[in-house]
């Protein structure tokens, strides 16, 4: 699943032509411009910043923040990559908010459960959560294709994950219409003692249509991706974070220096460096772009 900068360049081309397609017949607008318009021309709640924001986030607790203000329901994995695709699945195809429990953090997701007022939490792997605490109710995943299904009542479709380097990918076209469980070639989740399929409730997308752009490379964190996708945001899985060094990547971001833009993971920079690169890429796009001419003329 390597992206190839042959198979990204066709895509630009097809993405550009589909997002296009809708503008007059003789557009002589650079591809770049044509980038910016259909970027700029996406509407944003504004409960999003108007600046790039970049989510350096590998507990979900920063993308789970800015997503979710309240939620009845929420996933809480443990750290291993099987776990994590597995509990993916489930949270966008619930529109869950997802964690990755880590013992040393345990305060900070006792407090983010309160936070959020979640009535229901599923825990999937080793998670060391009470099975009930007050008004919460803990549900242990049973593990299975059978246990994910009674669950959730719906019929899974399961997709075998043969490289844990595939997993950001796999889990960025995650889709909620279409309940798809990823399963680890390598190993399975661990099963805790007591777990049964107890029904876990599903809740609706909470993006409107009004999400940023969200972008996300293959070494972002599974659990910011799953977080994005259970809002109902698309995220697309770019092949360089420096907009300066990927076509694709630019066209991506183009026109979003000073507009929202979410980039998850610490290999984007930060919001200032981002901006500045998107900038950057652009003005180094257009002067190649001013060389070719002249040199045609």
């Amino acid at each position: 699943m390597r992206i190839r900068r042959a198979a990204l360049a066709a895509v630009v081309v097809a993405w550009l032509g589909l997002q296009v397609a809708g503008c007059a017949d003789s557009d002589d607008r650079s591809p770049l411009d044509q980038a910016i318009a259909v970027n700029q021309s996406r509407h944003v709640a504004e409960t999003f910043e108007e600046h790039p924001v970049v989510i350096d986030d590998t507990k979900g607790l920063s993308s789970l923040r800015l997503f979710f203000p309240r939620s009845e329901i929420l996933v809480v994995s443990d750290s291993t990559v099987e776990a994590q695709l597995r509990a993916a699945s489930i949270a966008v195809y619930a529109h869950a908010p997802m964690i990755v429990y880590d013992s040393a953090w345990h305060q900070e997701i006792s407090q983010e459960i309160e936070r959020l007022k979640t009535h229901t939490v599923l825990t999937v792997g080793e998670v060391n959560v009470a099975r009930t605490t007050g008004r919460v109710n803990v549900h242990r995943d049973p593990g299975g294709l059978d246990g994910v299904g009674q669950m959730l009542s719906v019929q899974f479709r399961e997709k075998v994950i043969a490289d844990p380097a595939d997993a950001a990918e796999v889990v960025a076209v995650l889709d909620a219409k279409e309940p798809v469980l990823l399963r680890a070639a390598w190993d399975t989740p661990k099963v805790m003692p007591g777990a049964e399929a107890e029904p876990f409730p599903i809740s609706s997308r909470r993006d409107a249509d009004m999400a940023p752009v969200v972008v996300a490379t293959k070494d972002s964190s599974i659990v910011s991706i799953a977080n994005a996708r259970s809002f109902g945001a698309a995220v697309t899985l770019v092949d360089n974070p420096d907009p300066r060094e990927s076509r694709y990547t630019l066209f991506t971001m183009a026109g979003l220096a000073e507009r929202p833009l979410l980039a998850l993971g610490a290999q984007f920079g930060d919001d200032e460096t981002l901006a500045e690169k998107i900038m950057q890429a652009e003005e180094f796009y257009r002067s190649a772009e001013s060389d070719t001419e002249q040199a045609g003329n």
